[in-house]
């Protein structure tokens, strides 16, 4: 045991020994979660398997979460395994943890002051992208290593660094069970579900902090904003007839095709802070035969924006209404809406850079906090077939949270 006073996960379904707490019921409905054994039933390897790297043994017990939450699979909507085995590991460490999960069985939210409040906050997801890939490691001459698996640095490589500066900083007396909490939610690479559900939560609770520091691959570096995100759907709606007629017809395809090419050739807003918006047209679906002139057609269309919605979405609105005319119909629903973040980046002996990906940040409303977004690993791998992070990344961001945490509450 490292402190005296209660760490607690907070949500319904206390199963503790200690009389519980009051807690809202819109935050869950009390489900308990498996034994830890269901969870770490999937864990397959051992890191003593590989020989053990000297770098491993810098710090063990990072090393041993961090193989753990990689060998579980919790591809988005299936986080249950990976949820129950960090309530278990929490509890392990000895601090007489209060577990307690939402009406998902996801969420965690973890403290030690009785209002809910604390100075800092340190929050990521527990959820990846799929397919699942098993955890495996790559010893390089420089002594490094590189750890490959889905979720090693998107974003376990962050929750793991977390939860171990926190248990460090806890441990050594630099801060108390009241100045910082923990929060890790599921569903973030599928529209920032678990988060929404957090964020209600803490507002209807009125639950806050003086500082928020957001877990993703930065490279070891602060972000000093990160784009927007507009997901839409369009389908297009001709008139099916025999490929050697195709005036008879309306050929979606088509009209499909001019209104990609419009989309992606067209000179989108751009900000001085975050440089131009993107464009990525990544699933489409046409026609019924080669003979055929297509009667439907379909795309997804995502944008990282470098402005507000309100000046992305008429232009796009635009270029959609432009090819109704000669369309038999035109269908387009916008999914997903970010705005641009930007964040604060005040803390000397970090590097900056700009993040062109959407996080969980805009769903956790902004209510005066200062906003920080730092994490190990390289966005570049993540999602890819090759994802890893290196040790010594993992390893400067326990350090690096640490720094952050204390500037934040002005002990350093």
């Amino acid at each position: 045991m490292f402190l005296s006073s209660t760490l607690q996960i907070v949500a319904l379904a206390l199963f503790t020994k200690a009389a519980p707490a009051p807690v809202s019921s819109n935050f869950g409905s009390g489900l308990i979660p498996e034994l830890v054994s269901n969870s770490l039933k999937q864990l397959t390897l051992d890191i003593n398997d590989y020989g053990y790297p000297d770098i491993f043994k810098k710090n063990p017990e990072l090393f041993r979460l961090h193989s753990d939450l990689v060998q579980i699979e919790s591809i988005s909507d299936n986080e249950h395994a990976v949820s129950n085995y960090l309530q278990s590991y929490l509890r392990s460490l000895g601090l007489g943890l209060e577990l307690a999960i939402d009406s998902t069985g996801k969420n965690i939210y973890a403290y030690g002051s009785s209002s809910g409040s604390t100075n800092v906050l340190l929050t990521s997801h527990i959820d990846t992208v799929p397919p699942y890939i098993n955890y495996k490691i790559n010893e390089l001459e420089s002594g490094d290593v590189k750890i490959f698996g889905r979720g090693s640095c998107d974003a376990k490589g962050s929750v793991a660094a977390q939860i171990i500066a926190a248990k460090e900083l806890l441990q050594d007396g630099l801060i108390t069970t009241d100045e910082l909490s923990l929060l890790f939610v599921f569903g973030e690479e599928v529209g920032g579900k678990g988060m929404r559900v957090a964020n209600t939560y803490f507002n209807e609770e009125d639950i806050n902090w003086d500082t928020v520091i957001f877990g993703e691959p930065t490279e070891n570096s602060l972000a000093i904003g990160h784009k927007g995100i507009y997901m839409a759907d369009i389908e297009v709606f001709g008139l099916a007839s025999h490929s050697g007629y195709p005036d008879v017809g309306i050929d979606a395809d088509k009209i499909l095709i001019e209104i990609m090419h419009e989309l992606e050739t067209y000179p989108w807003p751009s900000s001085e802070l975050l440089n131009k918006t993107t464009i990525n047209i990544g699933l489409m679906h046409g026609g019924t035969a080669g003979n055929v002139i297509s009667p439907y057609a379909t795309c997804s269309v995502i944008m990282r924006t470098a402005v507000e919605y309100s000046k992305i979405h008429p232009h796009f609105e635009k270029i959609i209404d432009k090819y109704r005319p000669i369309a038999k119909d035109i269908k387009f629903e916008v999914e997903v809406t970010d705005d641009p973040v930007s964040l604060d980046y005040d803390v000397e002996g970090f590097n900056t850079i700009i993040a062109s990906y959407a996080t969980d940040i805009p769903k956790l409303d902004h209510r005066g906090f200062k906003r920080y977004l730092y994490g190990p690993g390289s966005i570049l791998v993540a999602h890819g077939d090759n994802e890893y992070v290196t040790a010594e990344s993992l390893l400067k961001a326990v350090e690096d949270y640490k720094v952050l945490v204390l500037n934040a509450l002005g002990k350093l």
